[in-house]
């Protein structure tokens, strides 16, 4: 009799019990088969929903809630670590994970909405990397070449030190040679070590005298609106341009 008793308790404590959102996780995809079914699958969703989700959910609305906010919700998957560095990509920083990724399935790689540099015009004025001369990584939609779409420890989000990035292409510019080779065969212009006379607080590089996107100019010269003979003058104040 006693064993019926306690059998009983327990059985209407069972029925009193809620329900999880997602008891029966292929349910969930029977009405949202569309979760599952892409070239590029969330690994997520093979832990189930209810690993992202909680909550009632009864037709179009309200939504089920998530378990934790975005980003902290990605952090229990994803190392945080790896998107805290010195640059942070201002989309990260704002906790914008599925303005670029889906969170679900993608016809892209890495569950992204839309492939680069599309996907980076959504933030990015496409003007500024589609003027007359324009760097050919930029031109093939390399974006995540020369930046980390996450974070760095380099300034601009960039993969590498910028001296060193350009190098990996631009390897016998790096003495500065390049600079000076209508003046002297053996006069070398400095790339990096050295403040930048035009740009206070910043050392002197490539990016000084080359804008890395686009250009009005040739040769993707920063002064654009000028002459390329006024390149020289953002430092060198006492040079004569002669007509």
């Amino acid at each position: 009799m006693m064993r019926l008793a306690a059998f009983s308790a327990m059985l209407f404590a069972l029925l009193l019990a809620p329900l999880p959102l997602f008891a029966e996780e292929p349910a969930c995809l029977d009405c949202h088969p569309d979760k599952k079914e892409g070239k590029t699958v969330h690994p997520a969703i093979d832990m189930g929903c209810s690993s992202c989700h909680v909550g009632n959910h009864q037709g179009e609305k309200p939504f089920p809630k998530l378990t934790m906010a975005v980003p902290d919700l990605c952090f229990t998957c994803h190392d945080k670590a790896a998107f805290e560095k010195k640059s942070v990509h201002t989309a990260v920083a704002g906790g914008m994970c599925t303005s670029c990724h889906n969170p679900h399935v993608s016809k892209n790689a890495k569950l992204l909405t839309a492939l680069p540099p599309d996907l980076c015009f959504n933030c990015h004025d496409k003007s500024m990397f589609t003027k007359k001369t324009v760097h050919p990584p930029v031109m093939d939609g390399q974006c995540t070449y020369c930046h980390s779409p996450h974070a760095s420890d380099y300034p601009s989000v960039l993969t590498q030190p910028l001296a060193d990035l350009c190098a990996t292409c631009h390897d016998q510019q790096t003495s500065g040679r390049h600079v000076m080779a209508a003046f002297s065969a053996s006069d070398t212009h400095p790339v990096k070590g050295r403040p930048d006379p035009s740009r206070s607080g910043r050392e002197l590089s490539c990016t000084s005298c080359h804008n890395p996107h686009a250009s009005e100019q040739k040769k993707l010269f920063t002064n654009e609106g000028k002459s390329p003979g006024n390149l020289c003058l953002l430092c060198h104040k006492k040079i004569i341009v002669r007509p």
